[in-house]
């Protein structure tokens, strides 16, 4: 029986004004997740990004690096609200390879029923109803950048 082997990747997710319509006109350059082999193949499309942004003066190109064997898997807030009687489900995706300890901060202040999370649709009136919070979890890669080395 042939065991696969787990394969080591190289991550990088870029976004930020670099990407502005005025500058992706003339660079082409698509925004979001690209994978790598290896470290250097990874560095060598960055800097050809940055030397694009400083030709360009397009500011700002903004990337975050990760690395390792679970490189792929999106991480996912989760929640279930009651409401007379009645479960509803919404989930946030906030990407792949999203750290666990920003994405745990992310749920406790920043995901909000009627300010940023509508399981009951964008119409329900969340302040005066509130509506009861059954449970909540993340799901994705527990990473917080530990590199091989």
């Amino acid at each position: 029986m042939d065991k696969k082997q787990p394969k080591y990747e190289y991550h990088l997710c870029t976004w930020g004004g670099f990407y502005n319509e005025e500058y992706s006109k003339i660079h082409n350059k698509p925004r979001g997740d690209f994978w790598f082999d290896t470290a250097e193949e990874r560095q060598q499309f960055i800097n050809e990004l940055r030397d694009i942004e400083k030709k360009l003066n397009a500011r700002h190109l903004m990337m975050t690096l990760s690395e390792g064997y679970c490189c792929r898997i999106p991480t996912v807030l989760h929640r279930v609200v009651e409401w007379e009687g009645k479960r509803y489900y919404s989930n946030y995706n906030l990407g792949i390879n999203y750290p666990m300890s920003a994405a745990k901060y992310h749920l406790e202040w920043k995901w909000t029923c009627g300010y940023n999370d509508y399981p009951l649709g964008e119409d329900f009136d969340y302040e005066n109803n509130k509506p009861k919070v059954i449970q909540e979890w993340i799901t994705g890669a527990e990473q917080e950048f530990n590199f091989e080395r």
